[in-house]
């Protein structure tokens, strides 16, 4: 086998035959054995190689060629860099925005507060549908009562709008918690965005290093627990509906496999209940509301803490189970 000294002076002997050529290639195979030609063997084509001239200077290198694992690695890096690169300019397109909509902290806050102001709106307009639905409920249980106790049955009529209440009551509550999801999401949004608005004006420049913004998923709404599945909240249905029972004043009204209610408050010393099992989009969750009657007194009481702390401490109780 030839030695590295011996491969090159053969190469310098043929060189003034091959001048011709356009260029000599050097390569190295498996053994670590280095060779020169015109051309390079099949085997060693992917390997790399060194470009030299006539006189036995180096002139260039061919990289080796990269393995599958590598090309898919530089193109996955090339994604992300144009991936930032969009983010980055995204960002500096609503920093431009924020800058020419607000000139002062107090007119971005004045707008946070609007929004949440319509939102708080369209609960409590939910809110009064749903105490109207209750008191229909209210009704037909009586009467679907009254019929059991003379041996009689709700006519197919009686029992469709039984039923169609409890799913519009529960329709109301989902709708309750999207918009009071809603509320987070403006509030967060805002609160992002006076942030930013403090760092532009800080900066003078009007731009900085852009901050990546959180990607929201399931948004947790006061009162809502969510379950793990459908299972989840079988399971712990019997549990809210105990917790609920115990932590208010009012009898029970209604005691379903969705619903659990209790009267109205009609007192300022009342309060009162109604515990939903939701379901929408695959988002299982059981929900608390409480409420106090719709009076002076009666709102004073549902703001005192120990009257807040039910709905909050419903969370942790069943975490608990």
């Amino acid at each position: 086998m030839p030695t590295l000294r011996a491969s090159l002076l053969i190469f310098l002997l043929l060189a003034p035959a091959l001048a011709a050529q356009a260029a000599y290639k050097k390569w190295v195979d498996e053994n670590g054995v280095v060779h020169y030609g015109t051309t390079i063997p099949p085997e060693y084509a992917q390997k790399g190689h060194t470009q030299i001239n006539d006189r036995g200077i180096e002139v260039g290198t061919v990289e080796r060629a990269k393995t599958p694992e590598e090309v898919a690695r530089e193109r996955e890096l090339e994604r992300l860099r144009a991936e930032q690169l969009k983010l980055e300019q995204e960002q500096r397109a609503r920093d431009r925005v924020l800058l020419q909509l607000f000139s002062t902290e107090d007119d971005l806050i004045m707008v946070r507060d609007g929004k949440l102001q319509q939102v708080d709106a369209q609960i409590k307009l939910k809110q009064k549908q749903l105490d109207r639905l209750k008191d229909r409920l209210s009704t037909l249980q009586a009467r679907a009562a009254a019929a059991e106790r003379g041996g009689r049955k709700l006519n197919k009529k009686q029992q469709e709008n039984l039923e169609a209440t409890k799913a519009q009551i529960e329709s109301g509550y989902g709708y309750i918690i999207d918009k009071e999801a809603s509320k987070l999401r403006i509030a967060k949004h805002y609160d992002r965005d006076l942030e930013r608005f403090r760092q532009l004006q800080r900066t003078q420049a009007g731009l900085i290093e852009l901050e990546k913004p959180e990607g929201p998923t399931v948004i947790r709404v006061p009162g809502a627990f969510l379950c793990k599945d459908a299972d989840h909240c079988a399971r712990l249905w019997p549990h809210a509906k105990q917790y609920a029972a115990n932590n208010v004043n009012t009898k029970v009204e209604l005691d379903s496999e969705r619903i659990f209610m209790t009267q109205r408050a009609r007192n300022p010393d009342e309060i009162n209940v109604t515990l939903s099992r939701l379901s929408k989009r695959g988002v299982e969750r059981i929900f608390l509301d409480l409420q106090c009657q719709d009076t002076v007194n009666g709102r004073k009481l549902c703001e005192q803490e120990s009257v807040k702390s039910i709905q909050r401490d419903f969370i942790t109780h069943l975490n608990g189970l």
